[in-house]
């Protein structure tokens, strides 16, 4: 039996792109009902918390391309990300 790669997910992926999409997408449908800052920092703290680092890095990478419509609050959330990596951030619950 020969090992057949899926279409969906390139060498340097760790999922589906397709599931990654789901799964952010999800996130954001439980933190609609919240206040916009809110909802950033809980979907930034989930993804923080939750997934692992290759996961964060894919949708980061997948945010940079524009080749995915992804809405603003879920490119604020990534932005908040990439911001992380380069300075020292608040890790709690979203300061009101």
């Amino acid at each position: 039996m020969t090992f057949q790669a899926r279409k969906d997910i390139l060498d340097h992926d760790v999922m589906s792109r397709d599931r990654i999409i789901e799964m952010i997408r999800q996130i954001e449908d439980f933190f609609k009902p919240y206040p916009e800052n809110r909802r950033i920092e809980g979907m930034r703290n989930h993804l923080r918390t939750y997934w692992d680092p290759r996961m964060r890095g894919q949708l980061i990478n997948m945010s940079e391309g524009g080749k995915y419509q992804f809405s603003p609050a879920i490119i604020s959330a990534v932005n908040l990300l990439k911001d992380e990596q380069t300075k020292p951030s608040y890790y709690g619950p979203p300061k009101i």
